[in-house]
């Protein structure tokens, strides 16, 4: 009787005893299993994030403003005024200069007016004369804070009143070419080759 309870008792046991071990083997890979698939479930993290730096217009600086400006100092337009009284004759001659230099090339406007005394009217009885001359560089070369321009010679573009017959108001004189040298320091311009002493002044 023993004999047969051992017989059927000994098997059980030993398959308890075998099976214990892999029922906790096949835990262990359902859990890593489960674990594995969660891990997977999860979104991956965003890739971190490049830092942007607004964009800038870049603006010119004082001193690159002024080192275009340097290349071409002459440029603009100058304005000379100039008034003295003819012994001779005794009137009043006031004119007015308007040069325009751009870029190796200048022009020059001369407004001239012409006052007589009462006595000595310019024809019949006018006493007034306004006349405005052009002119055009012939060739103008800058060198530092020296201009040199050859101008053309005088053409009249206007005169004042129209009553006084063209050949009476070529009579008064024809400018000549010419050539001017001018010296520049900050706003002013001096024809350094005229005796009146010349001086224009930069245009606001």
């Amino acid at each position: 009787m023993m004999k047969q309870i051992i017989k059927y008792v000994l098997p059980v046991f030993l398959l308890a005893t075998a099976t214990s071990p892999l029922g906790a083997q096949i835990d262990t890979i359902v859990r890593s299993l489960v674990d594995h698939a969660a891990s997977q479930s999860k979104p991956p993290p965003p890739p971190p994030q490049q830092q942007r730096h607004p964009q800038t217009t870049r603006q010119s600086s004082p001193r690159e403003s002024s080192q275009r400006q340097s290349k071409h100092p002459f440029d603009g337009t100058w304005l000379a005024t100039q008034s003295k009284v003819n012994p001779e004759s005794q009137q009043m001659v006031s004119r007015t200069f308007t040069m325009i230099i751009k870029e190796g090339k200048a022009t020059r406007t001369l407004d001239a007016t012409n006052a007589s005394p009462p006595d000595k009217p310019f024809y019949a009885s006018i006493h007034e004369l306004q006349r405005r001359w052009t002119y055009s560089s012939i060739d103008c070369t800058e060198q530092g804070t020296s201009l040199t321009v050859q101008w053309s010679p005088g053409q009249l573009a206007d005169w004042a009143p129209k009553t006084i017959p063209n050949p009476v108001v070529e009579g008064f004189g024809t400018p000549i070419a010419e050539t001017a040298v001018y010296k520049l320091k900050g706003d002013e311009l001096t024809r350094i080759n005229d005796p009146n002493g010349l001086v224009y002044h930069r245009a606001k």
